[in-house]
C-alpha cells in the first residue's frame, strides 16, 4: 500500500468514526424564560454508549426573587433495554446545594433525594421505562408513568387538550410537541415558576 493510499484509508475510517459519533449523541437546546424574559439555557443530550443510553441535562440560570438567585443543574440518566437503571442530579445555588440519586438493584431503586423544601429515603419495588429527561427527546404517547430524577417520586402523564401534565410533589408541569418534538414546557417550581423553550433554529 502506498503512502497516499494509506492516508486516504486512516481519513476515511477518522471521517466515518466522526459520523457514527455523531449519529449516537442528540443534543437539544431551549431557553429558560420567566415573564418572557431568557434568563437561562438548558442543553439536552442523548448519547448511545454499549447497550446503554445515557440522558444529561444541563443548565444554568440567574434571575431575581427578593434576591439574586443562582442556580446550575445537572441531571444524568442511564437506561439499559430501555429501563432506567441509575440516575443522578445535582443542583448548585447560592443558597445551598442539592442532589438526588436513584440506583436499581435487582428488583428494586433505592432512592435517596434531597431537593429544596423535600427530602426522600425509600425503595421502589417496580422498574420505569421513562424519567424527565426523556421528555426531552420523546413524547410520552405511549407512557402512563414516569420518575422524575430529582424527586425520585413516581408521578402519573396525562394527557390533556395539546399537552401532557404532570405533578410533581404537588408542581404541575406541561409539555408541549410538535410533530413529535418538545416545543416548550411549562414549569411549576417552588421559587419561581418558568418556561423552557425550543430555541430557534438559525
Amino acid at each position: 500500500m502506498t503512502i497516499v493510499k494509506a492516508i486516504f484509508l486512516s481519513t476515511v475510517l477518522f471521517c466515518n468514526g466522526l459520523i457514527c459519533n455523531a449519529q449516537d449523541m442528540k443534543i437539544e437546546k431551549f431557553d429558560i424564560t420567566i415573564a418572557g424574559i431568557v434568563i437561562g439555557e438548558l442543553v439536552a443530550k442523548k448519547e448511545l454508549k454499549g447497550g446503554e443510553v445515557h440522558y444529561e441535562l444541563k443548565s444554568s440560570v440567574n434571575f431575581w426573587f427578593f434576591g439574586k438567585v443562582s442556580l446550575d443543574y445537572l441531571t444524568q440518566a442511564i437506561y439499559k433495554e430501555k429501563m432506567l437503571v441509575k440516575a443522578n442530579t445535582t443542583s448548585k445555588t447560592n443558597r445551598g446545594d442539592f442532589g438526588t440519586k436513584i440506583d436499581w438493584f435487582n428488583d428494586h431503586y433505592d432512592v435517596k433525594a434531597t431537593n429544596y423544601k423535600y427530602e426522600l429515603d425509600t425503595t421502589i419495588h417496580k422498574p420505569y421505562y421513562f424519567s424527565s429527561a426523556v421528555f426531552y427527546f420523546e413524547e410520552p404517547n405511549q407512557a402512563k408513568e414516569f420518575i422524575p430524577e430529582a424527586y425520585g417520586r413516581p408521578s402519573l402523564i396525562k394527557k390533556v387538550k395539546d399537552y401532557y401534565e404532570v405533578n410533581v410533589n404537588g408542581n404541575k408541569n406541561r409539555f408541549y410537541y410538535v410533530n413529535g418534538k418538545l416545543d416548550k414546557a411549562v414549569m411549576e417550581f417552588p421559587i419561581k415558576n418558568y418556561v423552557v423553550k425550543r430555541k430557534v433554529e438559525g
